[in-house]
């Protein structure tokens, strides 16, 4: 139902220009704020709770909460209040903001922090920011309600301010990562943020004024709406606002877990999908969504193998992957955020369709950051929201009625593509040798689901026919070369274990890096390999401090637990993990911890918090391994954390960086830390891979005095660190991940 207008029409408009000039800044700063606040709170709580992934998918929770609060205000306002009531009630509520700013946290984690870190969390932070954000959330449906209530031509669809909220989100988006946070440290990002909301509060004012002048009382006082909504219509703006947020998630998930760890890369599918609200919302660049629905199921029937494929890409192939994958959540997100735009209804219900945008917003993040991954030990949710686009597609008969071939032409289409496959399969055809036999039964198999396009529901089943056929099929052809032993999931990611039968090898991945391997071979059984091997900078780490007595190494990063085969009766190993499912498959599926027995512990937690607790003077090596391949803990390599870290070991003690990273130069910001502490550092670089199971490694050893690497610095391969040019060291309040990504 295209918007309609409560007020006279028969009324002369009045002019606009001002309006617009003035709401729309208005509506751009407050989701730019919104928007740049999120990573901002994000970064400060690191140091409270560290740098797990459940601090940053709890905080993401806390914003989704707040925003459809928010919006949830904005339309109790609406209800209860006449419009000058509103005004008054809303810039009473920014002026109380202000107390709670400039945003900042006290205190430390206390008990309920380790017990129940989540609602701990949230409590935190609805504490300390939840008034402030929760009032800048409500700046676009309340700015556009109230200019509805004046007799102006943008007042009767003012909808289209909504694409300029996106547009701040957007910019928000870009800018933090690439100009605000390599600049700006997160005290002076808040204490600006102060500022600027504080001319936010000026422009709300100013609008107000304008609309107080100009409202029309008897617009604002109708007893009876215009229109009566349906659950029905409620309902589809939930569920259109459901699947592209869900699928905006899921899409990151796949990305990031299944495909290639690079950083930054979260960007471009957050990206995408504020960009199909831009168009959807836009005043004079729309796509109908009949034009949409013709165009979906070809992009769907194209790209929907990559949807069921989930085997990481080589790099050549990645941005290719990559484009097919954004392609499908561009058609997907712009295909349901079109038909919410299409289906807004007249402005006296527009709060209330806000607020069930922001529900079905709410619940898909909830769905997929939360439900998800306690459900599903891969990342199903992903295939099986795609799945749900076709739903949302229209036909040129709005009210088709389900038939029974609706169901049944899915079915034989099933059929189909399991007798396909199971004659490739028994035929032993390789798919990726003979492709031409593959792309032929694809081009035959996906010209019979087009077929079924002009049925709604008939061609969304045969879609989820299709993903979920191929999703089944593909990995016995295309993961071949090993044997899935075990696949888990929780908050910390997606972790697998596989046996590679030609290696003869155990291995562990974590998305696409390796966290450790162990041969299945007698005689190497039990030895640490990997990045661990005696020839490499471990081996000569350990073999230097051998003769120590009563030596304690604390290794942040369990994996499959190799350094354990590096204990001796002299050394005791203690490891720290914030993921117990690691631990789990640790003790299951590796022989490691096993074999160490209690000369081994493991404790479940942030790292650096645990070694805070730990006595003074306790360790003769802290070795720092939980550098993934998309993202540093910035908490655990800031000046903060390296004096903590002192403070723990012995005095002739070492920190132990693993610094091997495929996308980011971990080891200059390493070198960059050590220096600033004065201590002394060196680096090995070790790409020999020739003895069986020793993969490539870097790493960094630092120590207080030179003599105490003097053994290390005369061995083969051992060089003195060098300051890096253009790195800072990080601290708690700074850190610049961009600054140290490997841009070839």
């Amino acid at each position: 139902m295209q918007a309609t207008t409560e007020m006279d029409v028969s009324a002369p408009a009045e002019h606009t220009r001002h309006f617009v000039l003035l709401f729309a800044p208005t509506i751009f700063l407050s989701a730019f704020l919104l928007f740049c606040s999120e990573p901002m709170v994000g970064k400060m709580m690191l140091p409270l709770l560290g740098g797990a992934a459940s601090v940053w998918i709890t905080c993401l929770l806390f914003f989704q909460l707040m925003l459809l609060a928010g919006y949830g205000y904005a339309h109790a306002l609406e209800r209860y209040l006449k419009v000058r009531a509103q005004m008054l009630a809303h810039l009473g509520l920014m002026i109380v903001a202000l107390l709670f700013l400039p945003m900042h946290f006290e205190g430390t984690p206390d008990a309920a922090a380790s017990s129940h870190p989540a609602l701990w969390l949230l409590g935190h932070l609805i504490r300390s920011v939840g008034i402030p954000f929760g009032v800048v959330s409500t700046t676009a449906p309340l700015l556009q309600n109230w200019l509805s209530k004046t007799r102006t031509a943008s007042g009767r669809d003012p909808y289209f301010l909504y694409a300029v909220s996106n547009a701040g989100s957007l910019l928000a988006l870009l800018a933090y990562p690439l100009f605000i946070e390599p600049r700006v440290g997160v005290r002076l990002q808040s204490e600006s943020w102060f500022a600027a909301y504080a001319i936010l509060l000026l422009l709300i004012f100013a609008g107000a004024m304008i609309v107080w002048r100009h409202v029309t009382e008897t617009i604002s006082e109708h007893t009876e709406p215009a229109t009566t909504l349906s659950y029905k219509q409620r309902f589809y703006w939930l569920a259109a606002a459901f699947v592209p947020s869900a699928l905006m998630l899921a899409a990151t998930n796949h990305v990031l877990l299944n495909l290639a760890s690079v950083p930054f890369l979260w960007v471009i599918p957050l990206a995408t999908y504020l960009i199909t609200f831009m168009i959807a919302f836009a005043r004079r660049f729309r796509l109908s969504p009949m034009t949409l629905s013709r165009i979906v199921p070809v992009i769907l029937l194209v790209l929907f193998p990559f949807i069921a494929a989930s085997k990481p890409v080589s790099a050549d192939r990645l941005w290719y992957t990559l484009g097919s994958h954004m392609l499908v959540l561009l058609a997907g997100a712009l295909l349901c955020h079109t038909a919410l735009a299409s289906r807004r209804p007249d402005t006296r219900h527009l709060t209330e369709f806000y607020f069930w945008v922001a529900f079905g917003g709410a619940l898909g993040g909830i769905f997929t950051a939360i439900i998800a991954p306690l459900v599903f030990s891969t990342v199903l949710e992903y295939p099986l929201l795609v799945a749900m686009i076709a739903f949302f597609r229209e036909t040129r008969d709005p009210e088709q009625r389900i038939k029974s071939l609706d169901f049944l032409f899915p079915v034989l289409l099933g059929l189909l593509v399991a007798a396909a496959w199971y004659g490739l399969n028994w035929a032993m055809v390789d798919i990726t040798e003979d492709w031409k036999t593959a792309l032929a039964i694809d081009a035959a198999i996906i010209l019979v689901a087009y077929l079924f396009r002009k049925r709604r529901i008939r061609f969304a089943l045969a879609m989820v026919v299709l993903i979920f056929g191929y999703r089944l099929a593909l990995p016995t052809f295309l993961d071949a070369d090993y044997q899935l032993l075990y696949a888990a999931r929780d908050f910390f990611g997606l972790k697998r274990v596989v046996f590679e039968p030609e290696s003869n090898m155990r291995k562990l991945l974590h998305g696409d890096t390796l966290h450790g391997l162990e041969s299945q071979d007698p005689t190497l059984n039990g030895q640490p390999i990997s990045y661990y091997h005696e020839t490499g900078p471990v081996g000569d780490v350990m073999k230097m401090i051998n003769d120590r007595p009563n030596q304690h190494i604390g290794v942040v990063g369990l994996g499959t637990g190799s350094m354990a085969g590096w204990v001796r009766p002299n050394r005791h190993i203690t490891f720290f993990d914030i993921d117990p499912q690691i631990q789990d498959i640790a003790l299951h599926f590796f022989t490691f911890l096993r074999r160490c027995g209690k000369n081994c512990d493991v404790i479940i937690g942030d790292g650096r918090l645990a070694i805070e607790k730990a006595p003074d003077g306790e360790f003769d090596v802290l070795m720092l391994d939980a550098f993934a391949s998309d993202s540093i803990p910035a908490h655990l390599v800031s000046r903060e954390a390296v004096q903590i870290y002192l403070k723990k070991l012995k005095p002739n003690g070492l920190i132990l960086f693993h610094v091997s990273n495929r996308y980011m130069r971990v080891e200059s910001l390493v070198s960059a830390l050590i220096l600033d502490a004065s201590l002394e550092g060196l680096v090995r670089y070790d790409d020999d891979e020739e003895p069986t199971g020793k993969t490539s490694s870097d790493y960094v050893v630092a120590a207080r005095d030179a003599e105490d690497l003097e053994v290390l610095e005369q061995s083969n391969g051992w060089t003195p660190v060098e300051k890096p040019a253009n790195i800072q060291p990080w601290t708690d309040d700074y850190s610049n991940m961009l600054n140290i990504v490997r841009w070839q």
